[in-house]
């Protein structure tokens, strides 16, 4: 539980915490616009890297394709806009001892310096609790949230496997050698959280098969 992972895209659910946050503390708008440039283009997940400069973007459009569709160039403009250092100073004082913001996605240079984002299945699991339980900023605040990782276009993972008509909000991540889900599962009966997170992969496709199974048996467990 308390070990620690790079977190991949899992990171992109504390910049979203702290993006809602600076909203209701008065700090940021979810209307305000940012404009796409080239420079702001990496690779990698997502589809701004495809669409032409000069295009313009609420804060909120950004915050939702860098859940649903985890687009890489989008989440750069968010902490381009909220800062790293503030992510991070969110989740410790949400109670996350570990998870840190410390690079852009795809700067694989500060990567080499040894700068990771990085995260426990505890931290996240907590981080859903509170979430879930309305306890970030306030109810609505948390239920925002929540309403657009349930959007998630990456399905392959904790949800795959689970029957019609369960809600599944979720943020995968992956990088070479990792694969990650982290999901509130919300059905008729029963709400819990699931945090995997995995390291030193050699088979991407059998390890995501491996969470979506495991995803299953936690589900029959709590809902037979």
């Amino acid at each position: 539980v308390n070990q620690v992972f790079k977190s991949a895209s899992v990171i992109k659910i504390p910049i979203l915490v702290e993006l809602y946050c600076r909203r209701d503390e008065g700090g940021i708008s979810l209307d305000e616009i940012i404009e796409l440039k080239n420079e702001y283009k990496v690779a990698g997940s997502g589809v701004l890297k495809e669409l032409h400069a000069g295009l313009q973007f609420t804060i909120l459009d950004l915050a939702t394709l860098m859940i649903i569709v985890s687009d890489n160039t989008a989440t750069n403009m968010l902490i381009d806009r909220l800062g790293s250092e503030p992510v991070t100073q969110r989740m410790r004082s949400l109670g996350l001892k570990d998870t840190v913001l410390a690079r852009k996605m795809y700067d694989f240079e500060q990567a080499a310096l040894g700068n990771e984002n990085l995260c426990t299945a505890g931290d996240i699991t907590l981080l859903l609790r509170l979430m879930a339980e309305g306890r970030i900023s306030s109810k609505s605040t948390s239920m925002e949230m929540l309403q657009i990782m349930a959007r998630q276009q990456c399905r392959e993972k904790i949800p795959l496997l689970l029957p019609e008509g369960v809600k599944v909000a979720n943020k995968t991540g992956s990088l070479t050698g990792v694969t990650h889900d982290v999901a509130v599962v919300i059905t008729p009966e029963h709400e819990y959280v699931l945090s995997v997170l995995t390291r030193d992969v050699t088979d991407m496709v059998s390890a995501d098969r491996a969470i979506a199974e495991a995803s299953k048996v936690i589900y029959e467990h709590f809902c037979s």
